[in-house]
């Protein structure tokens, strides 16, 4: 049951709680935001508990499971109360047009100085050199981090000719299947918890392709499948304008990724790029 006062329901229940349960009721209270950024094996790991304690934790909250509560943790930094509490960045809690523009900006700056302090500036030029020399660039994403895999598609694909991404989940697990050694994927999965993500990433690497996973944490499942994992996000919750972080991020190191391409490439990206504009001017009135 998704509560918005999870904190207080945490300190009434903690008598009740066991002694693993209680080292996850003490991080939690202790560091919300951290928690809430966290996957269950984040959490556990944190906490040096296993994965079932933290789910039993959730259970003595009467809470349906881990997502549900997340729910709640963003719910109560969300209220009033947590608001006083600490800076939050709250796109929506605001009296006019004009705030709301001026949090949306804050939202944007913060995501994007902290993708740029977690960027691995030695995995980038690997990522990059493999898109170069890759057989196949094949991008993979779902909801939101699925259009950032649309719109790499979408810059790659006038400097190189063998981009590849469907829209479709099947259509990407089917893609994936006929990959091979030479071909690269490009995963894109915030959360680094998204099922069919996890699952091209374990295919791809099944067949020695060189995959490339892009996600807000550290120890996400994927990450054993990885040829190079890239950290991008930034620490809001998903009330506080998590989605503007998640895709400001990712884009930011979309871009990051094609400069650096293009540079490489010099003189024949230019060239690709002078082709295809050219195509599409053609077509306008």
């Amino acid at each position: 049951m998704t509560t918005t006062n999870l904190m207080t329901e945490i300190t009434g229940k903690y008598s009740q709680m066991t002694k693993a349960e209680k080292k996850v009721a003490d991080f939690v209270l202790s560091s919300p935001q951290t928690a809430l950024n966290s996957t269950i094996t984040d959490l556990s790991r944190l906490c040096d508990v296993g994965e079932t304690s933290v789910f039993r934790f959730c259970r003595t909250l009467e809470l349906k499971g881990y997502q549900d509560f997340k729910l709640s943790l963003a719910l109560s930094a969300a209220s009033p109360e947590a608001a006083k509490k600490k800076e939050t960045i709250n796109v929506i809690d605001t009296d006019n047009c004009r705030d709301t523009a001026k949090n949306v900006l804050y939202a944007y700056r913060s995501a994007l100085e902290q993708t740029y302090e977690t960027l691995n500036f030695k995995a980038i030029p690997r990522v990059v050199n493999t898109i170069l020399t890759a057989r196949t660039i094949n991008l993979f994403g779902f909801g939101g981090s699925g259009t950032s895999a649309g719109e790499f598609r979408n810059k790659l694909i006038k400097i190189l000719p063998n981009v590849i991404y469907n829209t479709d989940a099947h259509m990407q697990l089917t893609q994936a299947a006929l990959l091979s050694e030479g071909d690269m994927a490009i995963i894109f999965s915030n959360s680094g918890i998204t099922k069919d993500c996890i699952e091209i990433a374990r295919i791809c690497h099944s067949s020695r392709v060189y995959v490339v996973f892009i996600t807000q944490f550290l120890k996400s499942p994927a990450a054993q499948y990885a040829s190079t994992l890239l950290l991008c996000g930034a620490n809001e919750g998903p009330l506080e304008g998590g989605s503007i972080a998640a895709k400001t991020a990712q884009l930011f190191l979309i871009d990051i990724l094609y400069a650096e391409v293009y540079r490489l490439m010099g003189e024949k990206a230019e060239e690709n790029k002078r082709k295809t504009s050219q195509i599409i001017t053609e077509k306008m009135m």
